[in-house]
């Protein structure tokens, strides 16, 4: 048995879910961010894409869907801000002020 491969068996509602889960994991680290931004773009895209069928499935409460909506909702915007500030990242030298502003870090600020 290898030990990196991990299998289950769940019905199809909640596979989407725990996959969705794990790509929602992925997409927050940030090493994978700074290597491959095209990819989690493309990672945030799915996510989106999974919150919105989840949020069509007939065996989750109405409740539950209108969360998932919502969820979906922000996951999409999230999402286009990556492609956004990804295509910033690959910019013309001429643009390298704008991909710089758009991954730039806030200063540090003291509270007082």
């Amino acid at each position: 048995m290898d030990l990196l491969v991990e299998e289950h068996q769940m019905p199809g509602v909640e596979a989407v879910l725990a996959g969705t889960l794990a790509l929602m994991t992925g997409y927050s680290q940030y090493l994978q961010a700074a290597s491959d931004p095209a990819h989690r773009a493309g990672m945030g895209e799915k996510i989106a894409h999974n919150l919105a069928m989840l949020a069509a499935h007939p065996q989750l409460s109405g409740d539950c869907r209108c969360v998932l909506w919502h969820l979906h909702e922000r996951w999409a915007v999230m999402a286009g801000c990556t492609r956004d500030a990804g295509a910033a990242c690959r910019a013309p030298q001429s643009s390298a002020g704008l991909a710089a502003e758009v991954f730039s870090l806030p200063g540090t600020r003291t509270l007082q």
